[in-house]
């Protein structure tokens, strides 16, 4: 049996049943009868129909009742249903009508027109099946994606942020929007005036703000050409643990988190992966803080940038 090829026909009256029978079976419909609406509801889940031709005049329950005992259970409600009433029967068609039906048939019947109005209604159900099912589909897919978006936003440690090319925030984790509140008080929807600025004017890969309590740092990690969108990571530093006081002794930027992270205890490969940067370039920076100190190994420039770091000297400032 095809999926939306079962006629259920619900009628007491055999001319009717004959002529009903013989033409939507020859079409290859399969054609189920039930000359009673009592025990048609009774054997609703047995028969399954695909649409249903409804008797109004039936012996006990009408066919107006019946339609309005299915359109009632949610099982069947959407089982379109034709009503067939007699001609001129204007008060039968509003009252099928109000009870659910979706079109009706005069009796007698005429098949052309029977074919016709069963094949459209049977199509405009399998069009409103298949949009729900294009719907239920997307609404899952909607519900896994928000739900993925915020437990990623919720667990992810890193301060990640997404920004378009004319400056909107497309995606941050919790940890980006809670670094740039505490920064930037003023800021309460989107990016500070002064983040966004620095983005347009496109003047490095990096930007610092600075603020007694500490320092926040915005990289551009990705998207730099014109009209793509940037991928940031945001970080802090605080005040003691900035590495800029040890820019003092002579070194450059790089060159002072090379140290810190030297003073810190890192190795070589380990501070090659917090500053993103080639396990030689780390090697090599080293080796100019060495001989920029004067020092010969890391425990003696370590040392030097402890002094520096804990006496405070150098430190972050407020703009």
């Amino acid at each position: 049996m095809k999926p939306g090829n079962t006629i259920l026909v619900i009628d007491d009256t055999p001319e009717n049943l004959a002529v009903l029978f013989d033409v939507l079976a020859e079409e290859g419909f399969e054609v189920l009868v039930v000359e009673s609406g009592e025990i048609a509801l009774e054997r609703m889940g047995v028969l399954q129909p695909d649409l249903i031709l409804l008797d109004v005049r039936l012996p006990g329950l009408d066919g107006i009742e019946i339609c309005r005992r299915l359109k009632a259970d949610p099982d069947y409600a959407e089982v379109p249903v034709i009503i067939l009433t007699a001609l001129n029967e204007t008060e039968d068609t509003i009252a099928g009508f109000s009870a659910g039906a979706v079109d009706y048939l005069c009796k007698p019947v005429e098949p052309q027109e029977v074919l016709i109005r069963v094949r459209t209604q049977l199509k405009i159900r399998q069009l409103h099946q298949a949009l729900e099912e294009r719907n239920r589909a997307l609404s899952v897919e909607i519900r896994r994606r928000r739900a993925a978006e915020r437990q990623i936003e919720q667990t992810l440690d890193l301060g990640i942020m997404v920004v378009s090319a004319s400056g909107k925030v497309e995606f941050a984790t919790k940890r980006a929007w809670d670094l740039l509140g505490r920064f930037h008080p003023e800021a309460t929807f989107g990016l500070p005036d002064s983040v966004a600025a620095w983005l347009e004017a496109r003047t490095g890969k990096e930007l610092r703000v600075r603020r007694p309590e500490g320092v926040l740092i915005i990289r551009i990690q990705a998207g730099t050409t014109p009209g793509e969108s940037r991928l940031l990571r945001i970080e802090e530093n605080i005040a003691l643990h900035d590495p800029l006081p040890l820019e003092q002794l002579g070194l450059t930027h790089r060159e002072a988190e090379v140290l810190y992270w030297i003073a810190q205890g890192k190795s070589s490969p380990e501070i090659a992966a917090i500053l993103d940067s080639a396990l030689n370039t780390v090697k090599k920076h080293a080796q100019n803080i060495y001989h920029k100190l004067g020092v010969d190994n890391r425990t003696a420039a370590a040392l030097r940038a402890v002094e520096i770091l804990q006496s405070g000297d150098g430190g972050a400032e407020g703009p």
